[in-house]
């Protein structure tokens, strides 16, 4: 039987393509299959057109597939970073927390040393032992927050450089503190804050 020049029509078309007379016109007013007259089509050229649109909806079923699982997967990663970055936050929040509590536990052990200064310079007899001793004060309480601000740059700074600390010599490198050999520690905090205003 020769089949390039047959045409059929819409119920032959559908039984051999397995679609309904209704499908077949849809698909003729879309331009899928092409018409000979009214009714009629060619059976090689509609088989051929549908094979190709079956493969190239095929085809776009699948990369729509990927496209979802590729948004599905993106979704997810930002949820996770979101988690990751609400815990980090909370964290953080916690770790300065710690550090304040750390500095604050630093003043209220070593603060009682101004007040043993002035108890023993007013033994001795020693003038202005109230000055002299609320200057020490002073520099004890800006000592404390001194080294609280250094802490928590030296945290920034080890964040930043993805640097885990875990001693006081990783601590004390990101501080910068500079003690030299006999121990100096140079200034008197007031003065060190006065010199680095001005500077």
């Amino acid at each position: 039987m020769e089949f390039k020049g047959l045409s059929v029509s819409a119920r032959q078309l559908g039984t051999v393509l397995d679609l309904t007379d209704r499908r077949i016109r849809q698909l003729a007013e879309e331009g899928v299959f092409p018409r000979i007259e009214r009714g009629q089509y060619p059976l090689i050229d509609c088989i051929q057109s549908y094979i190709a649109t079956v493969a190239a909806g095929t085809e776009t079923d699948d990369l729509r597939q990927e496209r979802i699982q590729l948004m599905r997967a993106q979704r997810r990663r930002i949820e996770l970073d979101n988690v990751i970055r609400e815990g980090t936050e909370v964290d953080l929040s916690f770790q300065d927390t710690i550090i304040g509590a750390v500095a604050m536990w630093w003043l209220l052990q070593i603060r009682p040393i101004a007040t043993w200064l002035f108890e023993d310079l007013r033994r001795r007899g020693v003038k202005d032992e109230r000055i002299i001793a609320g200057q020490v004060e002073n520099w004890i309480i800006a000592l404390r927050h001194e080294g609280e601000e250094k802490m928590l740059a030296a945290a920034a700074k080890a964040r930043k450089q993805g640097i885990i600390i875990t001693g006081f010599d990783d601590l004390a490198r990101l501080v910068g503190s500079k003690i030299d050999d006999s121990g100096n520690m140079g200034e008197p905090p007031s003065r060190r804050t006065t010199k680095e205003k001005t500077a």
